[in-house]
């Protein structure tokens, strides 16, 4: 199909009314995606620079197109803001020539195309250089930013890494992984052609939150990281050479490497704030002109609380699934006066490429500043499922969103809901923190031999609303012991230490009982059960309760000390 992507950029600058719903040519990119991109990558060719040397369909060679392209230009690819050094850019041709060194040098010690290479930065310099050393190699990347040792153990064993890239102070999380560890001294020489990748090669093996359990590698194609990268610059944010987009609080493991490859392959720059750094001071936030800016709630409100005026903001973009306060929003939106600034829904997976589900930018109605309103992302073949994971086609007009070819991705989790021509974002299929998988597994086990725990278990509880949103109740057994007064401290001490903060239960309930066992671990369907009807609740306070716990416990004591095997409390 022809795609004239010129009239597509100005029908999404001028914004349509999503009651008519899609326009034409989205609706047609959704059943030619190979055409639809391939207009994409002749528009994106642009003056003063190099032509891109991917060819969708054909071949990808990623560090060409998101370096290389640019380095005349002279322009920033990174900047960031330091409490202590304030700002800091990183151009393109020093970027070139950092990871053209480090690829040289990771070359020397046996990296080659294919092999897993796994980096574990945080957000920053190193991070890029090491990221596009690996593109330029041809290798594998995984994104690993430091979690307690036990999540990077876990994650670490499910990759089976062929190579690690780490910061000497990183070490004691790579325990057993030593030997895999690449050596970076910037002394390497830039030399050789960078690698092309074909379409089904596998670019990346990316932990995705959105994934079921998250320590599951899951393959990026570089067909899949190419489409999406170019797609999301040129429609879903609008960015040119120059623009400057933002997204701080974003979570990482969602959301890179799709957005770094969306901004670079622009000739765009991406600007990184710590949240931490923002709650001291957001003045960073309002110093330099932000053609798109990722906003979450806990953003929404330290902006609120600054009472800071985004005049430099042309674009604001939230995450669907995150809690919908319509009101909280709105009050944001006025008093940072972005009333006449386009808003848009903007759902990112990055280990499908990037965004999946959007709204249009370009609206500018009254209330239209925070909605429901998504359509799947143009260019993405997809289709709705029964939500009785029959795999079959839904007979209404609520399904799961499911992208095609099917058996190429992921489950879907989001559901969404057609009224007329409009799609809305109805909730997701089970439990999840803003549509992203909790780790409950990995938690109870974090939390055994705890002292004062005789038992954990997760419960999920839904807060209703239209992002379902979810929380997540750690039941705490203390047995015949109450709990010490320092024990939620304790609780939470041990999984930031192990897991990290991200880990972290939205509440702690302790009980003082013995949790029922299946052949040794704690039943979770029980747990759960026992609390929803308030039986943990009240055998916690019932005297008859208290004294067989009392029992239980002097018959636990009893047992361990003569050596016996302890045989598992039936309730």
């Amino acid at each position: 199909m022809p795609f004239d992507v010129k009239d597509i950029l100005r029908q999404l600058e001028a914004g349509f009314a999503p009651e008519s719903g899609a326009p034409k040519w989205w609706q047609e990119s959704w059943e030619d995606p190979e055409g639809f991109a391939v207009a994409l990558a002749e528009a994106h060719a642009g003056r003063g620079v190099p032509p891109p040397k991917s060819r969708p369909g054909q071949q990808y060679d990623f560090f060409h197109d998101l370096i290389v392209r640019h380095v005349a230009l002279e322009r920033p690819a990174f900047r960031t803001h330091q409490r202590i050094q304030g700002w800091q850019a990183l151009g393109y041709r020093t970027l070139h020539d950092l990871a053209s060194r480090r690829a040289s040098e990771w070359a020397d010690q046996g990296v080659e195309p294919g092999m897993k290479v796994c980096l574990v930065h945080g957000v920053g310099q190193e991070l890029l250089v090491s990221l596009l050393a690996t593109l330029k190699l041809g290798g594998c990347f995984t994104l690993l930013p430091p979690m307690g040792p036990r999540a990077m153990a876990t994650r670490l064993e499910a990759l089976t890494p062929d190579f690690i890239a780490a910061e000497p102070h990183q070490l004691p999380l790579l325990k057993g992984h030593e030997p895999l560890l690449l050596k970076s001294q910037g002394r390497g020489a830039p030399g050789f052609t960078s690698h092309t990748y074909k379409p089904s090669d596998v670019v990346g093996l990316l932990f995705s939150p959105l994934v079921d359990p998250p320590h599951t590698p899951v393959p990026l194609t570089a067909e899949n990281a190419w489409k999406g990268a170019i797609g999301d610059g040129m429609l879903t944010f609008g960015l040119s050479p120059g623009d400057m987009l933002a997204a701080p609080d974003f979570p990482v493991l969602q959301h890179l490497p799709a957005l770094l490859f969306t901004t670079l392959l622009r000739g765009a720059t991406y600007l990184h704030l710590e949240m931490a750094d923002l709650a001291l001071n957001p003045a960073p936030l309002l110093e330099h002109p932000l053609r798109a800016l990722g906003v979450t709630p806990k953003l929404r409100d330290l902006l609120l609380r600054h009472r800071a005026n985004l005049r430099n903001v042309q674009h604001w973009f939230r995450n669907p699934e995150e809690p919908f306060d319509a009101q909280a929003w709105r009050a944001w939106v006025k008093q940072c006066g972005l009333q006449a600034v386009p808003s848009s829904n903007v759902l990112i997976d990055a280990s499908v490429g990037g965004a999946v589900l959007v709204s249009s930018r370009g609206v500018a109605e009254a209330h239209a500043d925070v909605h429901t309103d998504v359509l799947p992302a143009p260019g993405r073949a997809w289709t709705l499922k029964d939500p009785n994971a029959s795999g079959q086609g839904a007979p209404t007009d609520v399904g799961v969103f499911t992208l095609l070819p099917d058996k190429e991705y992921p489950p879907g989790h989001v559901l969404l809901a057609r009224i007329r021509q409009r799609y809305h974002y109805a909730g997701v299929m089970g439990f999840r923190r803003d549509g992203r998988t909790y780790s409950a597994k990995e938690v109870t086990a974090a939390l055994e031999g705890l002292p004062f725990l005789a038992g954990t278990s997760v419960v999920p509880v839904s807060t209703g609303g239209l992002a379902s949103h979810s929380r997540f109740i750690l039941l705490a057994f203390t047995g015949a012991t109450p709990a010490p007064s320092s024990g939620e401290q304790e609780i939470h001490r041990r999984i930031e230490m192990l897991l990290g903060g991200d880990f972290l239960p939205d509440r702690i309930e302790f009980f003082p009982l013995f949790p029922h066992r299946v052949k040794g671990a704690v039943d979770d369907a029980w747990c759960a059960s026992q609390f929803f009807t308030g039986a943990l609740h009240r055998k916690a306070r019932d005297p008859m309760f208290q004294a067989l716990t009392a029992l239980r416990g002097r018959l636990l004591e009893s047992a361990a000390a003569s050596g016996e095997d302890v045989p598992p409390p039936a309730r």
